[in-house]
């Protein structure tokens, strides 16, 4: 009894310093990874969109090639549509490079549709890898925040556009996953300092970014930027101005030692660095060049751009801004009311505070108002990145608003978690009206040529949905929990005087 008793004081031990990996988490990884598997189901293989140029760039490169945008695509299914030119050669080919070595044998030995859907599994598993570096993402930021984690995973999991993405194959799904990492790292730097841990981290994560999409350079500036600004940084020894420099320069060499060449590629087959063929778009799907402030005024921009919880429901519904913009607005009166209170009290408070607390707390004001304007800062260059990308003749895709889907999602967590007796039934609520576009993206009755379809996504289907009822449950467990031996498990702020202040 006395082990059992041991083991389980260090499990909630574990959890109390570690919120991102609790039990509300788990249910929202469960429940992404089996929505997007009956999406996988529901969706016919290769029926339209992007998929079948993926498809063809994954067997491309599994056969030591990389496809050109004129030739088209190489390797066709027995099945499906297909596409008039490679529309998606622009992109560096990490995804395909991770995908291959699966789909390409698959493909190669005669089996196709099961090629197709191994793929759209693997998109599954990273989807899933989504929910959980979300919430890690949420704990790095705001590590004061104890409900926060699982908000953020309940809200990532149930993002119509994410689901679908998990239910494909479409590099969006790997370079979701590096953004919110990326968005962890930058969160970890400004709140705890940077250690070897951090610095190798955020050297990885920002040479796999930049070779998935060229969009990454938004958060590879905001890596950059946070490293200089980190609270303290410290190499092997090494501190100061030196370090900081080391620091910020290492996610751009990697970017540019991983990736480097193949920018200067689309530089010389397109004509610029991105790869994209705004030309040939404007002549062959009739779109223009739009005054930016045409563009800005447009509803349908902000309406495709950001309908993130729509699913398959029109653009124009109502329950997606809802789930979205509902709990933003509350999360900005909480703070408000919140902000508001700290001031009143600050005053009374602060002789009887030691110089120590308040030079933390300090530091802790400084940090949340870095990580706020580096939200801030990143939503504002994606949103000019997408108007000017309009403007030139592109399309306003949903997808493309995943590239700041933590800042979203945390914002969104923040409104629905910040009142701890409220938590519970406002993110059981949410969950309860976010099953409405969630249930467009599935048809338990799908006929097709896929085997067995109707029966795996009916048990799909029924795993998430014992998934929602557990986020729900720890969602109530979550609020009403109270903190259990905090002095013993330090957050992530507080081990910056270590030598390696993140590991």
């Amino acid at each position: 009894m006395g082990q059992m008793s041991a083991v389980r004081d260090r499990v909630r031990t574990w959890l109390w310093a570690h919120p991102w990996a609790g039990f509300t988490v788990l249910c929202a990884v469960v429940f992404m990874l089996a929505a997007s598997v009956a999406r996988a189901f529901t969706y016919p293989p290769l029926n339209g969109g992007d998929e079948p140029a993926h498809l063809d760039y994954v067997l491309t490169v599994w056969h030591a090639h990389l496809p050109v945008f004129e030739k088209g695509i190489t390797y066709h299914a027995p099945f499906g549509a297909t596409t008039p030119v490679q529309w998606v050669a622009q992109h560096p080919p990490l995804y395909y490079l991770v995908l291959a070595p699966v789909v390409g044998p698959l493909f190669d030995g005669g089996h196709p549709l099961a090629a197709v859907m191994a793929g759209r599994l693997m998109s599954g598993l990273m989807a899933g890898g989504v929910v959980v570096a979300s919430a890690w993402a949420a704990w790095r930021c705001f590590p004061g925040a104890r409900r926060l984690p699982g908000g953020v995973a309940v809200v990532t999991a149930l993002a119509g556009m994410l689901i679908q993405q998990g239910g494909s194959i479409y590099n969006d799904v790997l370079f979701v996953l590096l953004s919110v990492l990326a968005c962890g790292i930058a969160g970890a730097a400004l709140r705890s300092g940077v250690g070897p841990g951090l610095f190798i981290a955020a050297a990885l994560v920002g040479a796999a970014g930049m070779s998935t999409r060229i969009s990454f350079a938004i958060w590879l500036v905001a890596l950059v930027v946070a490293l200089v600004l980190a609270r303290r940084v410290r190499l092997w020894g090494l501190e100061g101005v030196w370090a900081r420099v080391i620091a910020a320069a290492a996610p751009v060499v990697a970017a540019a030692a991983a990736s480097g060449w193949f920018y200067v590629r689309n530089k010389q087959l397109a004509g610029n660095f991105s790869g994209r063929h705004a030309e040939w778009g404007i002549e062959n799907f009739r779109r223009h060049v739009v005054p930016i402030p045409e563009v800005a005024t447009d509803h349908d921009f902000w309406a495709g751009i950001f309908a993130i919880y729509r699913g398959v429901l029109s653009v124009d519904g109502a329950v997606q801004w809802v789930l979205m913009i509902g709990p933003m607005l509350l999360a900005a009166v909480i703070g408000i009311v919140e902000l508001r209170r700290r001031r009143s009290t600050a005053t009374a408070s602060a002789p009887a505070a030691g110089r120590s607390d308040e030079r933390d707390q300090r530091r802790d004001r400084t940090a949340t108002l870095l990580i706020v304007a580096m939200f801030v800062a990143v939503s504002a260059l994606f949103t000019v990145i997408e108007l000017d990308y309009v403007h030139g003749g592109g399309a306003p895709n949903t997808r493309y608003s995943l590239t700041i889907l933590p800042i979203i999602t945390i914002a969104m967590a923040a409104g629905l978690t910040a009142l701890r007796r409220a938590s519970g039934p406002l993110v059981t609520l949410w969950i309860i009206v976010a099953f409405v576009p969630y249930w467009s993206l599935v048809d338990l009755h799908v006929a097709g040529i896929v085997p067995h379809a109707a029966r795996i996504e009916q048990l799909m289907f029924a795993v998430s949905v014992v998934a929602a009822v557990g986020c729900a449950v720890g969602a109530f467990l979550d609020g009403l929990r109270r903190p259990i031996a905090p002095a013993a498990t330090p957050r992530p702020r507080d081990r910056a005087s270590a030598a390696d202040p993140v590991g």
